[in-house]
């Protein structure tokens, strides 16, 4: 499954440029994909379309690039400016504030989309919820050169809305599982019971 998923998210990458490229932001990339994002600045993604694929793609980047701000990588305050709508909930607040200004991090967590489901979506809003895999890679202990990989599952839901001309995050849940010997769809009413997206939503470069 997951050399699937790496083959995908491979996939996705049409062409990455300079900041030369037309883009004049500081430290920022220029991208050709399809539903975005367009542009890369200072590790945040932005730049989607305005449909359901740029919202999930929106949201499933936003949560790796949070993954990003935990481990010291993406400076919180820059992840607020283009990714955070104006009128984000408590829960999303107190995340950010968690994973803001922390030192970069010795180890290296990556998280992988697995199903990603759209389960609400308008022009101006959408809901997209994210089961995905959490890699982790770090040092055992300080005296030794043994290193340590652990994965867990989670689910994880972002609200959007369409603010200067972006998709933005304003709400966030997440729950731990189902882990994957568990995940059989038992409630109609789970994300994990609806059809899940294709497998061009993942797009993140930092």
């Amino acid at each position: 499954m997951i050399g699937v998923v790496v083959v995908v998210v491979v996939a996705l990458i049409i062409a990455v440029t300079s900041s030369g490229g037309g883009d004049d932001a500081t430290g920022s990339d220029a991208i050709r994909t399809a539903h975005g994002p367009n542009t890369i600045i200072d590790g945040v993604p932005r730049g989607y379309t305005r449909d359901q694929a740029g919202a999930q793609t929106a949201a499933v980047n936003f949560i790796q690039a949070l993954g990003q701000t935990d481990q010291g990588r993406v400076d919180g305050a820059k992840l607020r400016e283009l990714a955070v709508g104006s009128s984000p909930s408590t829960a999303l607040t107190t995340v950010l504030d968690s994973a803001s200004g922390r030192e970069e991090s010795k180890g290296t967590v990556n998280n992988v989309p697995l199903i990603v489901t759209v389960t609400d979506f308008t022009q101006d809003s959408a809901t997209v919820s994210e089961w995905g895999m959490g890699v982790s890679q770090a040092p055992i202990s300080a005296d030794t050169d043994k290193v340590g990989i652990l994965s867990v599952y989670a689910t994880t839901t972002v609200k959007l809305v369409w603010e200067g001309d972006d998709w933005k995050a304003v709400d966030w849940t997440f729950a731990s599982g189902p882990e994957l010997k568990d995940a059989q769809f038992p409630a109609t009413d789970s994300p994990l019971a609806q059809q899940g997206a294709g497998g061009y939503y993942s797009f993140y470069v930092n």
